[in-house]
């Protein structure tokens, strides 16, 4: 009893001395404006996990231990206190607004801008969102990020181009790219004119030589206000791309390593060989046609070239200086092997950034990006010798080997396996970017600034094809070079004289490219040991061809505000481009923009909970688009041509002095806001119009030419926009943030030059015999036949004329517009998550209204035909009255043309994708302070494209785009490879 009675005071004694250890410590929170109570607040003891959060009256209260010497104070939107505790048990603070936060700087065209006092509508992308992801490029990091900003990777392959376009596309047979700025060096984009067709879709990514670990931000420049500064290359959106820099400091060492595998998102079932070789003999009979002895072999070609890809990717960084010189230094290396057999790209990219101040007045800066890419290339789109492609087509019967065991030609649809590993396909490209800089200061507030840049890109590609899969054999090798030099000078000044703050800036700049183009090509080679074109017997071509271009411009902008409340921005463009006539080689343009910060405003209450940072602005301008290749306006010749058995050139081009570039004219309203202390909101109106466009018109046959380039030509887009940014909730070991965005766009076109659709409507293709751009509707509209279905009573397919009735034999004559290739709205939303060390994102990405025409069904779904494999969704044939079939019966007089293009080929592209899942965990910092070792440690977990939603009927995958920088031919797929599902596991380690 006594021993119990002892233990019992030994506990209690320690549970009071326990007790007597801490003390409690209670106050209240306020704002310093206006003392109102702040709820939510963050209060805890400085280095540690002990904290609480304020009540609805911004009451507290806390246990603290007696070694605590300081409380830390947070809240979303307010800058951080650190309070020492001292000796009272009352702490009272007040909280003033984050002026960091408010003084937060975007990158514009040619400099920065205060966030809060800017009028210009941009979106900005910074690292912390693509950090550790395993993204080709950068433009991958946009994709879902920016309000009014589309990204559809056109397919899976590596090195592919993304299609991206900026507030609808604003052009249709002129370029569709947006302008790429890296650390004000515009790039030279033009992908497709460095590569050899690889099928139907060829254009190379322009930023596949960028390394996204060397990316600080990415800005997208929208409205007038902010592109027009860009003058004849802005219409279509500016992204600036801002790499990163040293700072002042303790040199900064980074190490990030990361590997996966990955695989395709969806593949279409073919029939085996049984089905085939049953369903062909069952139509045969049918149609009293005579049933070969089909091969007894069977092979499974999907199986064969689909494989497990895998990736492997490090970074190394290292980031430091002093007050007067700071560096960056980091190098990437990747390499990486698709899903899909001979598609590998390696990568290896170093960069280099530096700034030094020679003098309080002056200081100087180098930035440089050498990289090069080694990639194993494969047919793509409308080929049958691309790898999926072949494996789809090919009959299931047919085997890759002969009896030897060697490989086989297989004929028309290529023995795909023999080329990979007979073939040669290759493509090298190096890639050197950067500039240099000198900024001095003359007075106070007046600076001026040269800079010196480059963009220098190589790219060699090698193919050769063996005998085995082209008689003869049959090779080529193409040599491409792009080099650009550019200088840009500014001079500006800024003055801020009581209420009135004024900015400006003029400048000149120059810029100058040259391409040089080399292909030899040859067949007939003595052995497929001799891979070099040099040893063809037969040379087929030996070219040389050479283009250069220039730009010349004077820009100016003028900012001003009074007060922090009314702002007002002008821009002024002068270009001179080589790209256009003698009459039309000057254009000018330029944007107006204003701005009024409501909350700043005296009748504002700004004690008020509900709405802070109120923002209105408005802007008008101009910009343009010179993207029509090099000397359209000049009537040129080809040769080749024989007159009167003698030798001889003949006219190529309509020469037109008056060819410019096209003009879009773009009026934006918007409003921003502060809601509840936790909520950004962005919104968003804006109508783009689009004069002169670039297209060939008809021309007078008298002449000898069909079509000659004109601007002639008007196209619209209208929409609005919607950002929404949430902390809901932030606390001492939990937050929660959510970004959300959507655009809504419709595309018009206004007016073409006389080209009568069936109709009497004025329309343009450019290459697809299923979409075109017609007057009054989308520039991308199906203009198909209606499928109506297979009738239950009969066993034909029907369609509709154009009046709606049924029918079973439709003509061209009954086309009309199905569909449209443009969404009605698109955007992305994420949610992120941190729980003590642990951190969760979930990245959503989404498309609605638009439609995709998934041309390969066209041969998968024929029916008649026995030279390609088929859909076995072709067993569901009509057999008897009231079957509810897929397809028509077998001897149906449809049968022939059940294929045929209409709108059974045109699906609706809606979905939603999970498009990214990161898991992570940052090492405690005590355990990295007793290790002493690194200063962060992060284990992370990454799926991509792991989860859609989409039709019920949609068959493949809907996030396709043939022909990346096509403005004419979108939402359509030959066989397009689906994205990659991937999985990667990864560490990142600061020192």
């Amino acid at each position: 009893m006594k021993q119990k009675l002892l233990l019992m005071v030994i506990a209690i004694l320690c549970c009071f001395v326990a007790f007597a250890q801490n003390r409690t410590i209670t106050g209240k929170v306020t704002t310093k404006e206006d003392g109102q109570p702040l709820p939510g607040v963050s209060v805890k003891v400085t280095g540690t996990k002990i904290g609480t959060t304020t009540l609805a009256d911004g009451s507290f209260t806390l246990s603290v231990p007696p070694n605590a010497r300081s409380l830390e104070i947070s809240y979303i939107g307010y800058a951080t206190q650190t309070i020492e505790i001292g000796s009272g048990s009352v702490m009272n603070v007040s909280l003033s607004e984050d002026s960091k936060a408010l003084s937060e700087v975007v990158v514009v065209g040619y400099g920065t801008q205060n966030k809060t006092l800017s009028t210009q509508s941009t979106g900005v992308v910074k690292a912390d969102s693509f950090k550790n992801m395993p993204i080709q490029t950068p433009q991958q990091a946009l994709q879902g990020q920016i309000a009014g900003v589309n990204m559809v990777n056109s397919s899976g392959v590596l090195g592919a181009e993304a299609q991206i376009t900026v507030r609808g596309g604003s052009s249709l047979s002129a370029g569709g790219r947006p302008l790429y700025v890296i650390d004000g060096v515009p790039l030279n984009s033009s992908g497709a004119d460095y590569t050899q067709t690889q099928g139907g879709s060829s254009a190379l990514n322009p930023l596949l030589n960028i390394s996204a670990n060397d990316i600080e931000s990415m800005t997208v420049l929208k409205d007038a206000s902010a592109v027009a500064i860009y003058g004849s290359r802005g219409s279509n959106g500016v992204i600036l791309i801002t790499t990163k820099k040293g700072a002042s400091g303790k040199t900064k060492i980074n190490a990030d390593f990361f590997t996966g595998f990955s695989e395709p998102t969806v593949l279409e079932e073919m029939m085996t060989a049984d089905q085939f070789r049953q369903f062909r003999s069952d139509y045969l009979r049918a149609n009293g046609a005579a049933v070969p002895n089909y091969p007894t072999s069977s092979y499974n070609w999907i199986d064969a070239v689909v494989r497990t890809g895998n990736m492997n990717t490090a970074n190394l960084s290292a980031s430091g200086g002093d007050a007067k010189t700071q560096f960056y230094v980091g190098g990437t290396f990747s390499d990486e092997s698709s899903y899909t057999l001979g598609n590998d790209l390696e990568r290896l990219s170093g960069r280099f950034s530096l700034n030094h101040k020679l003098s309080d007045k002056i200081s100087v800066g180098l930035n440089y990006n050498l990289s090069r890419v080694n990639m194993n290339r494969i047919n793509t789109e409308n080929s049958t010798a691309a790898p999926l492609s072949a494996a789809y087509l090919q009959l299931p019967y047919v085997t890759p080997y002969g009896s030897d065991g060697k490989y086989v030609n297989t004929g028309f649809i290529a023995n795909v396996l023999a080329i990979e590993a007979t073939g040669i396909n290759k493509n090298y490209s190096n890639r050197s970017t950067g500039n240099a800089f000198a900024e001095w200061t003359i007075i106070e507030n007046l600076k001026f600034k040269t800079d010196w840049g480059i963009d220098n890109y190589g790219i060699d590609e090698k193919y050769r094809e063996a005998d085995i899969t082209t008689p003869g054999g049959y090779g080529y090798r193409t040599h491409n070079v792009d080099n650009k030099w550019l200088t840009t000078n500014t001079l500006s000044y800024s003055k801020t004289l009581n209420k009135h703050n004024l900015k400006g800036m003029l400048g000149y700049s120059f810029e100058t490219s040259i391409l040089t183009q080399i292909t030899v090509e040859g067949t007939g080679f003595v052995s497929d040991d001799l891979p070099n074109i040099g040893s063809a017997s037969t040379p087929t071509t030996a070219s040389e061809e050479i283009f250069d271009w220039a730009l010349e411009s004077q820009f100016a902008r003028l900012n001003y505000d009074y007060d922090n409340r009314y702002l007002f921005e002008g821009s002024f463009r002068r270009d001179g481009s080589s790209r256009f006539g003698e009459n039309k080689k000057y254009g000018n343009f330029y944007a107006l923009s204003g701005g009024w910060i409501i909350s700043n405003e005296k009748f504002f209450n700004k004690s008020n909970n509900y709405v802070q940072s109120l923002k209105l602005t408005a802007s008008y301008g101009t910009a343009g688009n010179d993207n029509i290749g090099y000397y359209g306006f000049m009537g040129t010749f080809a040769s080749g041509a024989n007159y009167l058995g003698q030798a001889g050139l003949t006219p190529s081009v309509v020469p037109n002095p008056d060819l410019s570039w096209e003009e879009t004219a773009q009026f934006d309203i918007g409003i921003s806001a502060r809601i509840f202390k936790a909520v950004d909101l962005q919104l968003n109106y804006y109508n783009k119009n689009t004069t002169g466009l670039l297209v060939n018109a008809p021309y007078p046959f008298t002449t000898g030419f069909d079509s000659a380039a004109k601007n002639v030509g008007t196209l619209r887009n209208r929409g609005f926009e919607i950002s929404i940014n949430s902390e809901n909730i932030k606390n001492t070991n939990f937050s929660w943030n959510t970004a959300f965005n959507i655009a809504f766009n419709k595309n018009k076109v206004m007016s073409l030059p006389t080209n009568p659709d069936e109709e009497g409507r004025n329309f343009l293709t450019g290459g697809s015999s299923v979409q075109r751009a017609i007057v009054g509707y989308s520039k991308n509209s199906f203009y198909l036949i209606r499928y109506k279905g297979i009738n239950p009573q009969t066993g034909n397919a029907e369609w509709l004329r154009k009046d709606g009735t049924a029918t079973t034999s439709p003509t061209a004559a009954d086309r009309v517009i199905a569909g449209k290739a443009d969404p009605d709205f698109q955007g992305g939303i994420t949610n992120s998550f941190k729980y003590k060390n642990f951190d969760l994102s979930a990245f959503f990405n989404y498309s609605y209204g638009n439609d995709v025409y998934v041309d390969g069904l066209t041969f998968t779904d024929n029916f008649s035909s026995g030279s390609f494999n088929k859909s076995p969704e072709l067993l569901n044939y009509w057999k008897q009255a009231g079957d509810n079939a897929f397809a028509p019966a077998l001897n149906s007089p449809t049968r022939t043309t059940y294929h045929q293009a209409s709108t059974k080929q045109l699906l609706d592209g809606s979905y939603l994708r999970l498009k990214s899942l990161t898991l992570g965990y940052n090492l405690p910092a005590g355990l990295l302070q007793r290790t002493k070792l690194f200063s962060s440690v992060r284990f992370y977990f990454l799926a991509q494209n792991i989860w859609t939603i989409k039709d019920k009927d949609f068959r493949g995958d809907p996030e396709i785009s043939a022909n990346g920088a096509s403005n004419l031919v979108v939402g359509q797929s030959f066989f397009a490879l689906p994205q990659a599902k991937s999985y990667t596991f990864g560490v990142n380690i600061g020192f």
